[in-house]
């Protein structure tokens, strides 16, 4: 099993090809001027790294002189370890394998066979005429609900998922100056789980400009809305506490037992929940920013794998039915009615 960190220079991998028109892979090692000018949604270079070895790191030192070739220069020492961090803790590692495609398929077959017994074992309460017809009935039941399992499971997808699109917001807002958005996917290769980190192009100052424009203008005209909509952009973060110490030690000592109830006591540690919002209010091009990098991985995975809802036209890239980054919040973030792209 390989468990070293591959590089992909400027290829596209997994799920999204190579001829996929107005954001195909850049050809390797080719100077800017050599060739095709980046645009947006060009993808820069592709890592992989296998998820079930330990311990794993993504060789950003690769992506660094393949970008470097194009002209980009990241600064290392700002999004480095916020990338790393993001992506490569064991809780979120573990959360990509069990949110895979192949643990959803294997869900549902298990869905499947429990469905069709639990339906069947019913039906022999009742007399259902002919066995054959009967077993037909039960069979198409269990297929009808795995499908809708699966449609489920498909729509999910679509939706912003905090534990590894949002999870690139620090880092992405570190590069967007640098005009290239991170944005992670998995896939599976063999009996492997594969994470792949993707460095696409974006020139994202036409949609700093557009939200500034458009955030301001909800709050002149919009501004319950707005609040609703940001209020709705927030993660539940638990951070570990120490017990009050405000009494005096010798109260400390009265209200200490004189004999502990287990030879090695052990205390449950505190734990304090803070709903911390994504986007706090500030100034409207503060927030534009801000909305741009808490989406940009989002928008990044949704673009290589082809989620992206279809629009009649747009703005800031080169495919005509590609939306840009700003129109997918304008419509599905801070658009009015139900919003299904927002984070669970």
């Amino acid at each position: 099993m390989a468990c070293e960190p591959q590089a992909d220079p400027g290829g596209a991998v997994g799920p999204f090809p190579a001829s996929s028109p107005g954001w195909s892979a850049l050809p390797g090692g080719s100077p800017t001027g050599w060739g095709q000018e980046l645009h947006n949604g060009q993808v820069l270079t592709v890592l992989r790294i296998d998820n079930t070895c330990a311990p794993i790191t993504f060789d950003l030192g690769a992506a660094e002189e393949q970008l470097q070739t194009w002209g980009i220069q990241l600064p290392a020492d700002q999004y480095r370890s916020l990338a790393e961090s993001a992506l490569l803790e064991p809780q979120v590692r573990r959360y990509i394998i069990y949110n895979s495609r192949p643990m959803r398929m294997a869900f549902a077959v298990v869905f499947y066979v429990v469905v069709w017994a639990n339906i069947y074992s019913t039906s022999q309460m009742f007399a259902l005429g002919n066995h054959w017809a009967g077993v037909l009935l039960v069979t198409l039941a269990a297929v009808t609900l795995t499908l809708t399992l699966l449609l489920i499971f498909e729509r999910q997808q679509r939706k912003a998922n905090t534990n590894t699109d949002l999870r690139l917001a620090a880092a992405n807002g570190a590069l967007l100056r640098h005009r290239v958005l991170l944005g992670v996917t998995d896939t599976v290769e063999g009996c492997q789980s594969v994470i792949q980190l993707w460095f696409v192009y974006f020139d994202l100052e036409n949609c700093v400009q557009f939200l500034t424009d458009h955030v301001q203008e909800m709050k002149t005209h919009q501004e319950s809305l707005l609040r609703s909509r940001l209020n709705q952009l927030c993660v539940v973060i638990e951070t570990g506490v120490s017990p009050s110490t405000a009494e005096g030690p010798e109260d400390m000592v009265e209200e200490a037992p004189l004999l502990p109830s287990s030879p090695h006591p052990t205390e449950r540690p505190l734990m304090q929940t803070e709903l911390r919002q994504l986007v706090p209010e500030a100034e409207p091009e503060e927030m534009a920013r801000q909305l741009l990098a808490v989406f940009g991985g989002y928008y990044i995975r949704l673009l290589v794998t082809h989620q992206l809802p279809q629009a009649a036209g747009t703005r800031h890239t080169d495919s005509e039915r590609t939306p840009c980054p700003c129109q997918l919040i304008e419509a599905h973030i801070l658009g009015p009615g139900c919003c299904p792209f927002l984070a669970r």
